[in-house]
């Protein structure tokens, strides 16, 4: 019997051939990248990857969620969908914010709080609560519509000028009444989905909105060396290229418009671990889950890693339609998470006749019975693989014909091991 102290880990490793794309790109729109064995390779960051997952997530979920700096706008939209005036409306938003505000001011050693500068009504912070907490929000608002709309507004934002001879003359606005409870609105705004339990939430100004997610996520990588292609593209003026006659008696034909892109290609080595144990208890609430909590943290389980080998980010996506599935997926039940990509850190060359994935995989099977012989097997309680190609990958444990078996063979393990 395993001990009920230690923690289960699902590792999820893939290669994944990604064609020409932008799937992440930088300030400068070139692909995202990173040096790793001192070779340039494609990178795709975590916070990409992951934020498409999250939404196919809660798509299968049913349980959506919203990350804004708009939480006034979206309680204000939805108290004029009840019927509220604008301006009333506009005035809860503003209220339920100088209450999170206070709630702020309160539990956090940052100064600035939350609030906004001037007359807009977006807050300094982005908050992730499930979509459900507009309408409570909205609700509360209800209760407290009266001293809501003996509120005032702000002034309309002022210039750059206005505020700086403000700031010289260190005058201070004043501060708005606190009309809805700080209490209920701080509770509603701590509110969590599964999604929230499973990557987890940051809030600085607010540390008790913190969430330590169970989820550890790695930016995916080429396993080879990569270049940027440049794509010089033109868009056609209709009216020009129709051949419109000028003034001056020439017909123009030609482009409305010229620019570059950057695109690149590749197989990506993608990593994510989930500590079962730790869902189990966000999503309960509880130091000691039940089985029955185990068994509702499997079942997002279950649906986070068929996001994993699903979900591609959105990046160029209709200029380029580069939505593949994995080569190859490997599913590990463990004690303590492990990442394989040290496989790569020396970059893959292609094969003679073109390719990297078949040399990727070879090189990832071949890694992983290496450390399993250096490192042992004391903490791998079981792993799985399946994938496009027939070849035997020995160190990958069994193979599954499909992607659905695999992964329902890992839950059912990690089930049984936790």
């Amino acid at each position: 019997m395993p001990r009920k102290d230690i923690k289960v880990h699902i590792d999820i490793h893939a290669l994944q051939t990604v064609p020409y794309s932008n799937l992440n790109r930088d300030a400068l729109g070139s692909p995202k990248n990173c040096l790793y064995g001192g070779k340039l390779r494609t990178r795709v960051s975590s916070q990409s990857w992951k934020r498409a997952i999250r939404l196919k997530l809660e798509e299968q979920l049913g349980e959506p969620t919203i990350r804004t700096r708009r939480i006034a706008e979206a309680v204000r939209d939805e108290l004029q969908q009840r019927g509220w005036d604008s301006e009333t409306a506009r005035k809860a938003g503003r209220a339920v914010l100088v209450s999170a505000d206070g709630a702020a001011k309160r539990s956090s050693k940052k100064e600035g709080g939350i609030m906004p500068d001037g007359g807009t009504d977006q807050s300094k912070v982005l908050f992730w609560i499930p979509n459900g907490a507009i309408n409570d929000l909205a609700d509360l608002c209800e209760r407290y519509r009266e001293e809501i709309a003996a509120t005032d507004l702000p002034p309309e934002e002022e210039t750059e000028q206005q505020n700086n001879k403000k700031k010289s003359a260190n005058s201070k606005p004043p501060k708005p009444d606190i009309v809805v409870p700080s209490e209920e609105v701080d509770s509603l705004l701590r509110k969590r989905s599964a999604s929230i339990n499973l990557l987890g939430r940051m809030l600085a100004e607010i540390p008790e909105h913190n969430v330590d997610g169970a989820t550890q996520f790695a930016h995916a990588f080429t396993t080879h060396e990569s270049t940027t292609d440049f794509d010089f593209f033109t868009a056609v003026d209709d009216r020009v290229g129709n051949g419109v006659q000028e003034e001056s008696g020439s017909t123009e034909t030609g482009t409305g418009h010229l620019a570059t892109a950057e695109f690149t290609s590749g197989v990506f080595y993608r990593y994510s671990s989930v500590n079962v144990t730790d869902l189990a208890s966000n999503l309960s609430g509880k130091s000691q889950p039940t089985p029955e909590d185990t068994d509702q943290a499997l079942s997002v389980l279950d649906t986070y890693l068929r996001a994993f080998c699903n979900a591609m980010p959105s990046g160029k996506r209709r200029t380029t339609a580069a939505s593949t599935p994995p080569e190859l997926v490997y599913l590990t039940v463990r004690r303590n998470p492990l990442s394989l990509a040290g496989a790569f850190e020396k970059p893959v060359t292609a094969e003679r006749d073109g390719g990297y994935a078949e040399t990727s995989r070879v090189r990832l099977n071949t890694y992983t019975d290496r450390l399993y012989r250096f490192l042992g097997t004391d903490e791998l309680l079981w792993h799985g693989h399946a994938g496009l190609n027939d070849s035997p990958l020995n160190a990958l444990g069994e193979r599954d014909e499909s992607l659905h078996d695999l992964i329902t063979n890992g839950i059912n393990q990690a089930g049984d091991h936790a």
